[in-house]
């Protein structure tokens, strides 16, 4: 069952991702990609140990859980001026922020119901779109 508050969570982290979408690409730089892996286990073991130490009455979904720690993480980033980088050239490993909700957005895309992994920009320059001149406007 999809419950009102994993809708939330996954519309949240949606637009979060419009946000976050040129990190995909950076991520092809080897430092910026061993940094995200970090951010992927210390979200993982950040989001084990709220789930351990807050008692429910209503058991809360990982989703739930990770939309939650992004939104955290964002709103302090903010109150810092903290922007997104906006191409993956501005991205680099010590992109905390952006690296971090990248990773909470990653790990919820691999729940059941969590938002869409956006399609890579670079995807779009396979060799069969060059071919066929498909690449998008």
């Amino acid at each position: 069952m999809d419950s009102a508050t994993d809708r939330s969570a996954r519309r949240w982290l949606s637009r979060l991702g419009e946000d976050l979408h040129s990190g995909w690409d950076a991520l092809a730089q080897p430092a910026v990609r061993r940094q995200f892996d970090r951010h992927l286990e210390g979200v993982v073991e950040t989001v084990a140990e709220r789930e351990r130490d807050l008692d429910r009455a209503v058991p809360a979904s990982q989703l739930v859980l990770l939309a939650s720690h992004a939104y955290d993480i964002r709103s302090r980033a903010l109150r810092e001026g903290w922007q997104p980088p906006r191409t993956a050239a501005e991205w680099s490993q010590d992109e905390w922020y952006g690296l971090r909700l990248l990773a909470c957005y990653e790990l919820a895309s691999r729940e059941p119901k969590g938002p869409k992994r956006p399609r890579r920009y670079g995807d779009w320059s396979s060799i069969v779109g060059l071919i066929r001149g498909s690449r998008p406007c």
